[in-house]
């Protein structure tokens, strides 16, 4: 995500998160002579769900925020096209293009939001739009990274109160294969920030599916975010999966997943706290799992399959 994206970015971690594929001895007994379906079938089912909210919780308020700065610098209160171009920490606006608003940041990577609906207060500045009651639905065209992109995604974020609903749409290559997209989360927000200090909770479900070329996966995951502190920041996340995937004929679910961080400040904390537990099965049979290990003073979280082991993530105590 841009610089820019720094709505929430500020308060979330800053994490030596690598991820990726690495190959490792099997860890199932698979029957002799069953093909093993490749690493990608099993990265994609355990990461890209997860990337693709998190994608979305980015974007979303992102945009309530270019818009804001669109009708600022046109002087045009209901402006919501137009190019904004980054040089430096500064903005200049254009009214063309008509029908979209698209942002050229200064590193000459483009985002392009097509925006149908956007029903809001902006008067107390983007941040409190997005808390607050709203209704956005919009395209969005982008590349976030070298692992995920290019994504054409259709996103409607609905919030009432404490309830947040969204629908994502659309299509996301990741890790070179190409996927279409229906997915919907609903989140509820427990807690919130308080004056001089952060107590900031929510819950969410995940549901939906993914379709591939040779994988079909379907998404059943939670979520449960906790953000608190004044002087310094304590976060930690709670990710439940149970998704189910066919890849080359075979049935593969992830039973029982379980992963858990802790971090102060953006840095890792409280290692005896951090949790990779869960079953990968194939046909009912365990194949493989979650799990994490030390390496020095590094923690490796992983899902082992009979294809590899599939990194989730690396970070620095």
């Amino acid at each position: 995500m841009k610089p820019f994206a720094q709505i929430f970015a500020s308060l979330l971690i800053a994490s030596l998160c690598t991820c990726g594929s690495t190959s490792s001895p099997n860890p199932g007994s698979p029957n002799p002579g069953t093909p093993n379906p490749t690493a990608t079938g099993f990265k994609t089912a355990a990461m890209l769900p997860e990337g693709l909210k998190d994608l979305e919780q980015d974007l979303s308020p992102l945009l309530v925020e270019l818009v804001e700065m669109a009708r600022s610098k046109s002087q045009n209160p209901t402006a919501l096209t137009g190019t904004l171009t980054q040089s430096g920490n500064t903005f200049t606006y254009s009214a063309s293009p008509t029908d979209r608003l698209r942002v050229v940041w200064s590193d000459g990577v483009v985002y392009e939001f097509r925006i149908t609906q956007f029903q809001g207060n902006l008067s107390g500045g983007g941040r409190a739009f997005y808390k607050g009651n709203h209704l956005l639905q919009f395209g969005a065209q982008l590349k976030p990274d070298n692992e995920m992109g290019p994504v054409n995604l259709s996103i409607r974020s609905q919030r009432q109160g404490s309830n947040l609903s969204v629908s994502l749409g659309g299509s996301a290559v990741f890790d070179g294969q190409s996927y279409t997209l229906n997915l919907s989360y609903a989140q509820q927000v427990l807690s919130d920030f308080g004056p001089g200090s952060i107590e900031f909770r929510h819950q969410d479900t995940l549901q939906g599916s993914l379709q591939g070329p040779s994988l079909q996966v379907q998404v059943s995951e939670t979520y449960d975010f906790r953000l608190v502190g004044s002087s310094s920041l304590v976060m930690q996340t709670i990710r439940t999966l149970n998704n189910t995937w066919t890849e080359g004929g075979q049935q593969f679910r992830l039973q029982n997943g379980l992963i858990k961080r802790v971090f102060r400040d953006g840095n890792p904390i409280e290692a005896d706290f951090w949790t990779a537990s869960g079953d990968l099965l194939r046909g009912g049979v365990r194949v493989g799992g979650f799990g994490q290990a030390f390496t020095g003073n590094l923690l490796e979280q992983f899902l082992d399959t009979p294809s590899g082991r599939v990194r989730l993530g690396v970070f620095r105590f």
